[in-house]
């Protein structure tokens, strides 16, 4: 692939600051207090990108568990920072000295001196990556350049990716052109706007990226249990300073049950390897080494995990605590989890999209994880625990995108792993949509059962009762944005956009172009669509809705979810549609249009198997569902289409719905 042009002109990084345009006229201390101003902005730039930052230290820290290596490419300042800090995480958290590796263009010789031309070749970071082994199960690589232009480190992006690795893109500018060839699953741009000295990019850039280096690399030694609260529990007592810290530490972990004498502490430390943390195991909870190992594997090493597992395991549970079940509703716009106990206490957690042909199994994997530990956090029974530390009778996973062979076998290996159920037997993995049929399961005069979902996608699916329970026949529809989702909210918003965009367009050309619409020269959905985006970005413009849809501001649409922002932001103009479809005639054929397209799906999937709706349940489920006048209508329709279902039910609260049913089979 060829690099896109980027004029130097154009980068925010190269602009010239208006605010410092005098610093090599005013006194020493004036200089100083522009210049500390000027760093003062680079945390705000870093701010926004926190959830992706969050994102990658989640994936991550996973793919180092797992024996991966991380990887930093950089040029100039972005190479020696990297440099820096894969330099500094062996002896501050007693790390691999191969865990993270940095690799500068130039080789170390350009750490001290300039080497002209060394960044400009865009071959060279598959040459210095390859002698690595780069291994695309675990090993990651993060690209840092200030410019987003880098061609040694676009060079390494495109080769890492055609591996099938995981990779992160750092930069200080947006757009960007690593941004645009796509080889980033993950895009952190943390724009920082002109330099003190215009192009200097050591400054303001420097430090950003520093921020967020020092970020990724402390939250990953984090997740994998290097710190026991603030504290560096794997500190290696390998000087008599460090021999007195591990000691220290061990008496604070260890509090009344660490009574042992300096020399006994050596001692211990010398039998544990001198793991601080495999010594606190051994002491706090008086366990063999072996034990203390074998607790802390099962912990993924954190000793936080390992003391609430014990606590929890030495009979002090709250009452109901167990057959504990878990229903997990991991979509392709957030996931749900509800965690549901045999006395009814319950906690629900939320976290972002779960789609993993979006988001990849790394990532949907994180996302669940924090969505479980959200509903742990939220129930009596479990409050104050990791999820991985309870006991789960069974667990039922739905989630989207499940259904595609080349996955499903990872997934199933990545889940049973991660809530330490066997398939099949405790562990139930199914598409999202499954979950739906699971509402109508006691209705025993039930055939069959038509699932419909209008969310910011949709589709229809079909089930037939074998036993107790409803499966899976046939589905129609579920294509995706850009084939399908008839009806969706997505479908309805960008028929709506559609209108806007040709009422804006007729206007000018009507009026004498470039003159610009204004939104009250428009008609009145459109006026709608407009002030609905006036409100989400003050800055918009009529004129140039088109903009404010697709690119709105980069940092803000990273923050609102990167690549799937867009769709989202297209499907929240369905609610504009909706609000209006009573009284306005434009809103009204945009929403009939969408449920009747809608409608013809379900029909052939009745026709095509001939199923009976006398003796059938409907599940209208998604977020338009939740509209009386949406719902109102597609039931008139099908039902002058397929006819009357014997029981219509809307599901709200598919999680909720799946772990009561769990808890039903556990009795």
């Amino acid at each position: 692939m060829s690099t896109p042009v980027v004029q130097l002109a154009g980068l925010q990084t190269e602009h010239r600051n208006p605010r410092t345009v005098d610093i090599d006229r005013v006194p020493t201390l004036e200089l100083c207090r522009i210049l500390n101003r000027e760093d003062s902005r680079v945390p705000s730039a870093v701010e926004p990108c926190i959830p992706v930052i969050a994102e990658v230290i989640d994936v991550l820290s996973e793919r180092v568990r797992n024996g991966g290596r991380v990887f930093y490419i950089g040029a100039g300042t972005s190479g020696r920072l990297g440099v820096l800090d894969a330099s500094e995480i062996p002896p501050t958290y007693s790390a691999p000295a191969g865990q993270f590796i940095a690799l500068m263009a130039g080789g170390d010789y350009a750490l001290r001196h300039a080497k002209e031309g060394a960044e400009d070749d865009r071959d060279a970071a598959k040459a210095d990556l390859q002698p690595f082994e780069f291994d695309p199960a675990v090993d990651s690589l993060i690209g840092i350049a200030s410019s987003g232009r880098t061609p040694y480190v676009l060079g390494g992006l495109s080769y890492v990716k055609s591996l099938g690795a995981t990779t992160v893109a750092l930069v200080c500018v947006a757009p960007s052109a690593a941004g645009a060839e796509g080889n980033a699953d993950y895009l952190i741009s943390a724009v920082t706007g002109p330099e003190a000295v215009t192009g200097s990019t050591r400054m303001k850039a420097g430090t950003a990226t520093k921020l967020v280096l020092n970020m990724i690399s402390s939250g990953i030694m984090i997740k994998l249990g290097k710190t026991y609260g603030n504290l560096m529990i794997d500190v290696k007592a390998t000087n008599i300073k460090l021999q007195q810290r591990a000691r220290n530490i061990l008496r604070f972990v260890g509090g009344e049950a660490c009574t042992q004498t300096d020399e006994e502490l050596d001692q211990t430390l010398q039998d544990c390897h001198g793991s601080v943390k495999l010594a606190a195991v051994t002491i706090v909870l008086k366990v063999s080494i072996q034990d203390a190992e074998d607790r802390l594997q099962r912990n993924k090493g954190v000793l936080a995990h390992v003391f609430e597992e014990a606590h929890r395991n030495d009979g002090h549970k709250e009452e109901g605590e167990d057959d504990l079940v878990l229903c997990v509703d991991a979509g392709g716009t957030s996931c749900k989890a509800v965690l549901l106990s045999k006395n009814g206490d319950m906690g629900i957690g939320t976290a972002g999209p779960c789609n993993v042909t979006n988001v990849g199994i790394d990532g949907a994997i994180s996302a669940m994880s924090m969505a479980i530990q959200g509903a742990v956090d939220d129930c009596k029974a479990t409050k104050g625990s990791h999820f991985q530390a309870i006991k789960l009778s069974a667990a039922w996973v739905g989630m989207a995108g499940y259904g595609r062979p080349s996955l499903s076998s990872a997934i199933d290996g990545a889940l049973s792993k991660l809530l330490y159920l066997p398939l099949r037997n405790k562990l139930k993995i199914t598409t999202d949509i499954d979950l739906l049929p699971v509402a109508l399961c006691g209705q025993k005069d039930l055939d069959h059962v038509v699932v419909v979902v209008a969310g910011t996608g949709s589709i229809a699916m079909s089930y037939a009762r074998v036993g107790e329970q409803f499966h899976r026949t046939h589905r129609v529809g579920g294509w995706g944005h850009l084939l399908g989702d008839d009806g969706s909210g997505y479908g309805i918003g960008r028929e709506a956009l559609r209108a806007a965009l040709y009422s804006s367009d007729l206007y000018r050309i009507q009026a004498g172009y470039p003159t610009s619409a204004s939104a009250a020269t428009l008609p009145s959905l459109s006026q709608a669509v407009f002030e609905h985006f006036k409100d989400l970005y003050p800055d918009s413009k009529p004129d140039d809705l088109l903009s404010t849809v697709l690119v709105p501001d980069s940092a803000q649409h990273q923050a609102e979810g990167g690549a799937l922002a867009t769709t989202k932001r297209i499907a929240g103009v369905a609610k504009v549609v909706l609000a209006r479809a009573s009284s306005d005639n434009e809103a009204k054929r945009i929403v009939d249009a969408g449920i009747t397209s809608l409608v013809e799906l379900v029909a052939v999937l009745v026709r095509g198997q001939g199923i009976d709706p006398s003796k059938s349940g409907l599940i209208l489920a998604g977020g338009m569902m939740q509209d009386k006048l949406y719902r109102g209508t597609l039931e008139k329709l099908l039902e002058v289409k397929c006819g009357r279902f014997r029981l219509v039910e809307g599901v709200t609260q598919p999680a909720v719905a799946g772990a009561q049913y769990l808890l039903t089979c556990q009795e």
